[in-house]
């Protein structure tokens, strides 16, 4: 029999007490000091994760309503803040230390996720991850038998939002709990994001809004409201998940708390807002109802992935074809200067602010003269477009670099990517459909959507092309691999 492996608690003695007395004292002081106000079980709550001198007495308001409630396993949700993430990651631990001891994983529940493709394992997500060791001191005293599954909620698709709801709705009991760790608005020009003048009154008029999107328990109602404001919360994508799990599951939604770091400095010029919130009356029925449906609707084919418009699309050809002109004809890479392009063309759309990955390829009499992308979403789409391309034109080490004289006969190509989706296993990948990406002992390589169908491949073919792309042997992918697929819009 293995080890038990446990992971060491990052925080003790930083982000709340290091001693197991003091941390015990103070957890039992803040629920102490916290008013139940919610007679009905909860399904699941929203609660911050900050130091515990910050946030813990609104974290307490959401953990007192469901202390000592005989909750058997908890799924905590979380924003990464460490490390870049697509997707939803667990980690491979039987266990996460607390001061307070040990808090259990639920194993099995871990394991099935990742089995699915619906979850991977990245230990390196929650080395030294606040937002879900914050909250195990609270957990290990409101709800001392409940086991854990913990997640980190990287960047996502709708589609794999709706996945992850759709297996929660399938899973969740009444001795189940679902914990949405996130912090909300965080406002101030460290945080980048100064939308009015320092402001206590309009600071809670923003939260207040975040607050009434999450009372919708509307998943597509909020994927829209995410979109547009994805400064609501840190824990954003997390709360998309829980719009999709209990809608329409006959749920009532009731904030218990509130409260910012600004409150507590005396200045609003930087403050982070939280709130504890509290989701009750989960139909078990209407869960699995509306969960069965998700899954058959996230079964059916869907259409083709549109993130431009025509003329959008038009704008972004325009814009490569002028960043890869500067780069030639200087010999090296140029600086995005925003007041050129809107000199030369025009005002972007807000599309444009929004992170994607993308590539650029270039063709010259019909061959490939140049492909570089970015998988993961880093930046705006139009600056991953011109540095995607100034990097296609010169940067690619497969070729030299494009020459003056061969600017007139280049043909471009721009692929917008959806984020990655982890899949159980090839039998899920659709040729002309699906990019792959395959990962393999520190292996790594990428097929974009069109490359199977221009090549005449089918999925096998296409798997022992990846496998050498990647440095493997032909047949590698066969054991051992993890898939993930993109979807892209291609013009």
């Amino acid at each position: 029999m293995s080890e038990k492996r446990v992971r060491p608690a990052a925080l003790a003695g930083t982000w709340y007490p290091r001693s197991e007395e003091k941390l015990r004292s103070s957890i039992e002081g803040y629920l102490g000091a916290a008013k139940g106000k919610i007679e009905e079980r909860p399904n699941a709550i929203v609660v911050p994760h900050a130091g515990h001198v910050w946030s813990g007495d609104v974290a307490a308001s959401g953990w007192r309503e469901v202390q000592n409630r005989g909750y058997k396993r908890v799924f905590i949700l979380c924003p990464n803040h460490r490390v870049m993430l697509n997707g939803v990651a667990t980690d491979d631990a039987d266990a996460f230390d607390t001061p307070l001891g040990a808090v259990d994983v639920d194993v099995e529940t871990r394991d099935m996720l990742v089995k699915e493709g619906i979850v991977k394992v990245v230990r390196t997500a929650f080395n030294n991850e606040h937002a879900i060791e914050i909250q195990l001191p609270f957990m290990k005293l409101a709800v001392p038998e409940a086991k854990l599954v913990p997640l980190i909620v990287g960047q996502i698709s709708e589609k794999l939002a709706q996945k992850l709801a759709a297996k929660l709705r399938e899973l969740m009991t009444a001795d189940d709990l679902l914990v949405i760790s996130s912090d909300f608005l965080h406002y101030g020009e460290d945080y980048g994001f100064v939308p009015f003048e320092p402001s206590e009154a309009k600071i809670r008029e923003y939260d207040d809004k975040t607050y009434e999107a999450i009372r919708w328990l509307d998943g597509a109602r909020f994927e829209a409201f995410a979109e547009e404001n994805d400064h609501a919360a840190c824990g954003i994508h997390s709360l998309r998940v829980l719009a999709h799990t209990f809608e329409d599951a006959a749920c009532k939604v009731e904030r218990v708390d509130y409260g910012t770091s600004g409150r507590k400095s005396g200045e609003f010029v930087r403050s982070v807002s939280y709130q504890a919130i509290v989701v009750t009356g989960a139909d078990e029925g209407k869960l699995r109802e509306g969960g069965k449906r998700l899954s058959e609707r996230l079964s059916q084919p869907s259409g083709p992935v549109v993130v431009l418009n025509a003329e959008e699309q038009s704008k972004a050809l325009a814009l490569i074809r002028m960043a890869i002109d500067q780069a030639v004809k200087a010999g090296h890479e140029t600086p995005f200067v925003p007041s050129d392009i809107v000199e030369k063309l025009g005002t972007f759309p807000r599309v444009f602010e929004k992170q994607y990955g993308v590539f650029v390829t270039l063709h010259k009499d019909g061959e490939l003269r140049g492909c570089i992308g970015n998988i993961v979403p880093y930046q705006s789409l139009m600056l991953g477009l011109w540095g995607r391309a100034q990097d296609a034109a010169i940067n690619d080490p497969r070729f030299e670099a494009v020459t003056p004289q061969e600017l007139p006969l280049l043909e471009y190509e721009i692929s917008v990517l959806t984020a990655p989706e982890p899949i159980s296993g090839p039998e899920d990948i659709v040729i002309g459909r699906h990019g792959v990406i395959l990962k393999k002992r520190g292996h790594q390589a990428i097929f974009l959507p069109q490359v199977a169908p221009e090549q005449g491949w089918n999925v096998e073919q296409m798997l022992n092309a990846l496998a050498v792309k990647a440095g493997l042997g032909k047949n590698d992918w066969r054991a051992g691999a993890e898939f993930s697929v993109i979807e892209a819009q291609v013009f």
